[in-house]
């Protein structure tokens, strides 16, 4: 190990900032053999050598960085180790059942409702509703869908046509949330979906007709798109449509 990693060592073990001449008291206290018998200032000026030369030739890659003096410049002599940024690794969620995961969804719709002004409450049995949502005297009517992202980047999900059909109104709305692991955290999105934009994307052939209404959804960049590429983006968590 030669001085350069001797002082590196130093600067990581301190964690903090350290003048020239504090490494140099440091290395020799550290390693006698080596540098106990030096001059300290001697010993400073080589160490502030090594590592003004380490700074200039590794670059981005180095190891010790100077300190700014809060004036647009740098502490004279005085380095700090630079401490590597952990890269994040999403959390691996357990594997369970549709069931957490479509209760789960719930809860989180019913949280964000609230959050808006909305008093909502999760229905006690579930006949192709699950959420009834209440502001300003009037009432929505909500199915949840609930999905986490597939090995293709999708999100998948079903209506049940005839549950559709039986609940098809204006104060009824689709919410497609969607769980994705973003800016190290999960996040949950939510699709606002009313009624009347199902029937308008069954008619354009955006939705297939049929008994189950298979709705994928996928990101890229900022738009949010459905099925054949239309651009959703409009109803990516937008509850302004249930007023």
């Amino acid at each position: 190990m030669n001085r350069l990693d001797m002082c590196i060592e130093i600067l990581k073990t301190v964690k903090k900032k350290m003048h020239v001449n504090e490494i140099a008291v440091a290395l020799a206290a550290r390693y006698p053999v080596e540098f106990g018998n030096e001059d300290v200032d001697g010993l400073s000026r080589k160490v502030g050598s090594s590592i003004s030369n380490h700074i200039r030739s590794a670059k981005r890659n180095a190891e010790i960085s100077r300190v700014p003096n809060g004036r647009g410049g740098y502490l004279s002599g005085v380095y700090k180790a630079k401490q590597k940024r952990k890269k994040a690794v999403p959390a691996e969620l357990p594997q369970v059942s549709n069931l957490y995961t479509g209760k789960a969804g719930e809860y989180a719709l019913l949280s964000e409702l609230l959050f808006r002004g909305y008093n909502a409450s999760i229905m006690t049995v579930d006949e192709g509703i699950d959420v009834v949502a209440s502001r300003e005297n009037k009432y929505f009517h909500i199915q949840v869908k609930t999905a986490n992202r597939n090995p293709q980047g999708k999100f998948q999900f079903t209506i049940s046509a005839k549950s559709y059909k039986s609940y098809d109104a204006s104060t009824t709305f689709y919410v497609l949330i969607t769980r994705r692991f973003m800016c190290n955290s999960w996040r949950s999105d939510y699709v606002v979906l009313q009624s009347s934009d199902i029937a308008k994307f069954i008619a354009t052939g955006i939705i297939k007709d049929g008994k189950q209404y298979s709705l994928v959804v996928r990101y890229e960049g900022d738009k949010c798109l459905l099925n054949r590429n239309k651009d959703v983006t409009y109803h990516l968590n937008n509850f302004e449509s249930m007023k």
